[in-house]
């Protein structure tokens, strides 16, 4: 095995191999789905490119995603989540024009493993996450010329979730856009060679281990569209009982998640707002941590906010869970550590380099819209769609 082996499931701190299935090359999945190369991993299952089986001669190939889940019950519950909130979206009739922008289970199936059964999610085949695009140009980000195009494709997709569907997704993040792809021969060029060139695989305590192929080549000729993926986290937003159970990515987290004040649609708003960040210059706005530990803390995180936004509001702080306030505030509202929050050099226009002039001056209008303490006050999806910035051509 080679030293250039890189880093896979087997070198996670959680990884049991008891509890992934022993996927191979050249396995045939339920009858009908032969495995190609393995994609990616993560801490509750493996992902692979398969060729669907079962066609005939006449036919062109089909070739999908399997996702296949950790046998663990936690795992198994959240592939199952995954599952209905696809069903769910597919029955709902709709020619909302932002449905072909999120992508659903088409399929999903139980295999028999060493432990118990595995669920096996089945998609259609997508090129790479949105982020991705950046490296492609030669840039740390994706330009902001050619961000926006997608973001009005993403703004549409997630209206098409809240405003029809009732859906929150909670978890966006850079990994969860997803770009199809732009030429069938790319995919096929791709097949070709991983048949003609196996992955390796490694022993990885008693199952292989897979070297991942996630990378399709070079853009041929534009790029495919753009997909909201992952349900597994999503929620129904007609509830009786206001959501208030910690969601979304750390650096991403909006004020009433972190403040325990009930949240709703407009935290995927927040979510989205702070991604700009990270899609246009893969960097954070906030990430909480502290620089003498490089731990994550809550309060850094509060304390990184207040700079930019001022203090939160008294009505928000109302809403607060009684325990995270008072770690936090003072019976009056008053931030209780004021020295970790950043001097004045920390502004939306400092770290904000990657633009200039106007385009800068009408992004950060836009991502202020987002970025409020109160969710009330954010716009929704459908009224981002239209903004200046997204219409702006420099």
């Amino acid at each position: 095995m080679p030293s250039t082996f890189i880093r896979e499931e087997d070198q996670s701190p959680y990884y049991d191999p008891e509890r992934y299935y022993p996927a191979r090359v050249g396995e045939i999945i339920c009858n009908r789905y032969r495995i190609i190369s393995k994609l990616g991993w993560g801490t509750s299952s493996t992902v692979w490119l398969a060729k669907d089986t079962n066609r005939w001669a006449w036919q062109s190939n089909r070739y999908v995603t399997l996702k296949i889940t950790n046998c663990g019950k936690e795992e198994q519950n959240s592939a199952y989540e995954e599952v209905e909130m696809s069903q769910q979206i597919s029955r709902l009739r709709s020619n909302h024009e932002g449905r072909r922008y999120v992508r659903l289970v088409k399929e999903a199936f139980e295999i028999q493993g060493r432990l118990g059964n595995h669920l096996c999610l089945v998609f259609e085949p997508l090129r790479e996450p949105l982020w991705l695009l950046g490296k492609h140009l030669g840039s740390n980000g994706v330009p902001s010329a050619v961000l926006k195009p997608f973001l009005k494709s993403l703004l549409l997709g997630l209206d098409f979730l809240h405003s029809e569907c009732h859906i929150i997704h909670t978890d966006l993040k850079s990994d969860n856009f997803l770009l199809g792809f732009e030429d069938s021969k790319v995919l096929e060029s791709y097949v070709r060679q991983q048949e003609s060139d196996p992955a390796a695989f490694k022993d990885g305590g008693g199952r292989p281990v897979f070297l991942s192929r996630p990378d399709f080549g070079p853009l041929k000729k534009g790029v495919g569209l753009v997909q909201i993926s992952d349900f597994s986290s999503a929620v129904s937003g007609r509830v009786s009982v206001p959501h208030n159970h910690d969601i979304q990515p750390q650096p991403f987290c909006a004020p009433e998640v972190l403040l325990k004040a009930t949240w709703t649609y407009s935290a995927d708003i927040w979510n989205l707002g702070t991604m700009l960040w990270e899609l246009l210059a893969d960097d954070v706005l906030f990430n909480g941590l502290d620089p003498t530990s490089n731990t994550y803390s809550r309060a850094i995180h509060i304390a990184q906010m207040i700079r930019l936004l001022g203090p939160p509001p008294q009505q928000l702080l109302e809403r607060a869970d009684k325990g995270v306030y008072s770690q936090l505030f003072s019976n009056q509202g008053d931030f209780k550590f004021p020295s970790l929050i950043p001097s004045e050099e920390f502004n939306l226009p400092n770290v904000t380099p990657f633009l200039l002039g106007e385009d800068k001056r009408l992004f950060l209008d836009f991502a202020r819209k987002m970025l409020r303490w109160e969710p009330e006050e954010r716009p929704t999806a459908k009224e981002l769609y239209n903004d200046p910035w997204l219409n702006f051509r420099s």
